[in-house]
């Protein structure tokens, strides 16, 4: 069908549209078309501009998305992210392999430490095997672009980092030492305004999350006050592990936007997904996990081959080109007998290894795993806490899963609430000062023998909770508005047991409990939220 805006043929039309937060983009979308109605519908992309252009009157800046000329798309951009907002003010704790100094976090580390060793503090990690994957992922999250003239940033760029190294003297990362960071980060949230922990690495052993160090101090982590990111990891055919197995963790799995600015070709990645231990479903959201931007670790042999690979292929005197290629030749590896061949042949050969060793620049590449869809969440959420630093981490999750948009055609379970929308998700945040969720729910009374039903929707006319304990009635348990967007019900204390209920907004609307940290298929492509009475 044809998008009444953009009149580009699509499958499907975005038609929901109401409350505070699409007035806007309504606004937005009759400037184009002044006979425009919401009925009518409008794509993805024309609702994201719309989007991003109300932002840009509201604030006055300028939006950019320069390239420049290079293949990967900067994630910015990819997400149709808004710039205003950089995680100024944010300190995000990386808990990963190790570390080095990347000129794109310079100015904005407050602390790296090695916690296998004494919680030694030092400037840099020098081993290139424990150091690039820590490196890659918080320059993802929080870099500032500054080897690639700023197109390479994270969303939150201007936030602060502490960096702990969980890599011990034998290449291991054990389930002990991030534990132990993790309580690191708890004991000095405070001290460094800790309010995001990053955890793109993974136990060794699936087990319930209530016999787990690692799910244990997440927990701890999260009543303190800060948003625990995890992984979901790699393998779609594997189980659930520590910190992705959490429920107090958001765990994210991966997306393959193909490089575009187009929603509708998107695809799912190959991370792992599925039923837990306990029960719950994971991930929760789906972000970028390939084609992602990523530094090259400087002063290793691979930055030296990368900045020879490129100087040769940007030199365009055929002469010079063949006198560097016989002198740099055997640097990148290169039989030094390639230098006799035609120079089409040589010029075709270096755009092969710059492609097999999937470089960007001279000091990027690009990379691929949910350990870098994590970052790009943390990213988002530090935007989110910048824009209202109020958010509990139960109104963070609530926000995310809200806004989240399902990838059409695609299994539920792989993809949770589906894909980060940053424009939504901080655009709710920067809005809603009030009323949002301080804890998740429902909450279980045991000493008053009492459940609470809790949710907050601001556009609600009527909500009910429903259930199996109430054979699916929407009559029972009506929820009463208690405040501007806060809706809540009681109702008596259920016999031990594990329950399955909704919402039903307006008598039209199902939705999921979002601050509920337990949920399993409905049968029907969606979730029915957990209550559980022990």
């Amino acid at each position: 069908m044809l998008c009444p805006i953009c009149h580009q043929d699509y499958k499907k039309l975005l038609h929901k549209f109401g409350g505070a937060f699409d007035e806007p983009i309504i606004e937005a979308l009759r400037q184009e078309v002044p006979t425009w109605d919401p009925e009518h519908g409008a794509c993805t992309r024309c609702v994201d501009q719309a989007q991003l252009d109300a932002w840009t009157n509201l604030k006055g800046d300028g939006i950019r998305s320069e390239i420049n000329g290079y293949k990967i798309l900067p994630i910015p951009t990819r997400l149709t992210a808004y710039p205003h907002y950089t995680g100024k003010g944010v300190t995000i704790c990386f808990i990963d392999s190790g570390f080095c100094q990347h000129p794109d976090l310079e100015g904005r580390i407050l602390k790296i430490i090695d916690i296998t060793n004494s919680n030694l503090p030092t400037s840099d990690f020098q081993s290139p095997t424990s150091s690039w994957h820590g490196t890659m992922t918080s320059v993802v999250c929080a870099g500032n672009g500054k080897l690639s003239n700023g197109i390479y940033k994270g969303l939150a760029s201007s936030a602060d980092l502490v960096l702990l190294k969980v890599t011990d003297a034998e290449g291991s990362i054990s389930g002990q030492n991030i534990s132990k960071a993790i309580k690191w980060a708890i004991q000095n949230k405070e001290q460094y305004n800790i309010r995001i922990i990053n955890l793109s690495v993974t136990d060794d052993y699936a087990n319930s999350y209530k016999e787990n160090e690692i799910d244990r101090v997440i927990e701890e982590a999260v009543k303190a006050g800060i948003v625990v990111i995890a992984a979901a990891g790699n393998d779609e055919y594997a189980t659930l592990k520590a910190p992705a197995n959490s429920p107090h963790a958001i765990t994210v799995g991966g997306l393959d936007d193909h490089n575009t600015l187009h929603p509708l070709t998107y695809s799912l990645y190959h991370s792992t997904f599925g039923e837990t231990i306990d029960g719950t479903h994971k991930p929760e959201l789906i972000a970028p996990a390939i084609w992602i931007p990523a530094p090259i670790l400087p002063e290793t042999k691979e930055q030296r081959i990368a900045e020879i690979l490129f100087e040769l292929a940007n030199t365009n005197d055929n002469k010079l080109f063949k006198t560097k290629f016989a002198n740099l030749a055997l640097q990148i590896g290169f039989d030094q007998k390639l230098v006799n061949q035609d120079i089409e042949i040589i010029r075709q050969k270096i755009q092969e290894e710059i492609e097999n060793r999937k470089l960007i620049s001279e000091h990027y590449q690009h990379a691929d795993g949910t350990s870098f869809a994590a970052p790009i969440v943390s990213s988002l959420v530090a935007q989110m806490l910048e824009a209202n630093p109020a958010l509990t981490p139960a109104a963070v999750r609530e926000i995310l899963l809200r806004t989240a948009r399902t990838l059409e055609n695609a299994p539920i379970e792989r993809q949770g609430f589906g894909v980060v929308h940053p424009l939504s998700a901080v655009y709710a945040a920067e809005v809603q000062h009030q009323d949002l969720p301080a804890f998740f729910t429902p909450i279980v009374n045991y000493r008053y023998k009492v459940i609470e039903f809790l949710l907050h929707q601001h556009d609600a006319k009527a909500v009910v909770a429903t259930g199996d304990f109430t054979n699916w009635n929407t009559d029972e348990i009506a929820l009463q508005r208690n405040g501007n967007s806060k809706w809540k019900a009681t109702c008596s204390l259920l016999p031990k047991g594990i329950y399955r209920y909704k919402f039903l907004v307006n008598q039209e609307q199902w939705l999921t409990d979002p601050t509920n940290l337990f949920r399993e298929l409905d049968g029907f492509g969606g979730f029915n939220s957990k209550l559980i009475i022990e």
